[in-house]
């Protein structure tokens, strides 16, 4: 542990690092609880309700399906890539066996049903609004 020599008004005495470091948390802590008590807390809601960018509100449904489908895409891209470059280190795998590789026919048919619920699930917001319209 360093240790350093201050000189105060009673001489000089002896300050270690730790004390440095204790004395600089408890004023930065001091600091952030008066700021915070200054500050107000966020609204957890929107005002307003939902935003539109499009004069229908069916292509921003739309444009709200296909951003939310493009980051999950791009999710599982860099998480297959994750998995498939740690195989490869691990030499569990060889570059290109993934793209060569065929499915079972009891795994397509899960493949298919999976599927299925993907679907239903990217286009129920759509077909919320099909229902609503219907009853109208």
């Amino acid at each position: 542990m360093s240790t350093a020599h201050r000189k105060s008004a009673g001489g000089t005495r002896r300050v270690t690092k730790d004390r440095v470091a204790k004395s600089r948390t408890v004023k930065k802590s001091a600091a952030v609880k008066t700021e915070e008590s200054s500050r107000q807390t966020m609204r957890r809601t929107i005002r307003g309700g939902r935003s539109y960018f499009f004069g229908d509100p069916a292509i921003d449904k739309v444009l709200n399906m296909v951003v939310v489908l493009g980051s999950e895409v791009w999710t599982l891209r860099e998480r297959l890539a994750a998995m498939e470059a740690i195989q490869i280190k691990r030499r569990q795998l060889k570059s290109g066996e993934i793209d060569q590789f065929e499915f079972s026919a009891e795994d397509e048919a899960r493949l298919a049903s999976e599927r299925k619920e993907f679907i239903d699930s990217l286009f129920r917001i759509l077909q919320e609004q099909v229902a609503e319209s219907r009853r109208a």
